[in-house]
């Protein structure tokens, strides 16, 4: 005897094992859909909309002389940058959202392992960036 109790019951059901979402992972067609679905929906509903918007809030400061225009190249460079801001955002207000969707879906493995919460602990930071960069 080691000293240690063994509080296991023999008949108990072990859950399955996370699969592996690593670098070498291939989608399953329907989680193929659903990225495009996700991505489709997050630029016409988040990213285009929150760009547009501080588009024309920026616009709206420099014509009220809050923000000063380039003396060359006028309202553009900052308008850009609104945009580019929103842009990303926009992608990034919709990561949630299609992560619910993501473990809403039956047999996926991602989604399997979106709601362990594994994901995000077992994988080293650079085989998750190549997951979620589908997610927004």
């Amino acid at each position: 005897m080691n000293g240690r109790a063994d509080f296991r019951e023999p008949n108990a059901q072990v859950s399955r094992p996370i699969p592996d979402i690593g670098g070498g992972y291939i989608p399953t067609e329907e989680e193929w859909r659903l990225f495009a679905e996700c991505h489709e929906e997050c630029f016409w509903f988040r990213s285009v909309p929150l760009a547009a918007t501080s588009m024309l809030i920026t616009q709206g400061l420099i014509s009220k002389g809050i923000l000063s225009s380039h003396p060359k190249y006028g309202s553009i460079p900052k308008l850009l940058f609104a945009c580019i801001v929103g842009y990303f955002a926009g992608k990034l207000s919709y990561v949630k959202t299609c992560q619910e969707k993501f473990k809403k879906l039956e047999n996926s493995p991602l989604g399997e392992a979106l709601r362990s919460g594994e994901l995000r602990r077992s994988s080293p930071p650079g085989q998750s960036k190549q997951i979620w960069r589908y997610l927004g």
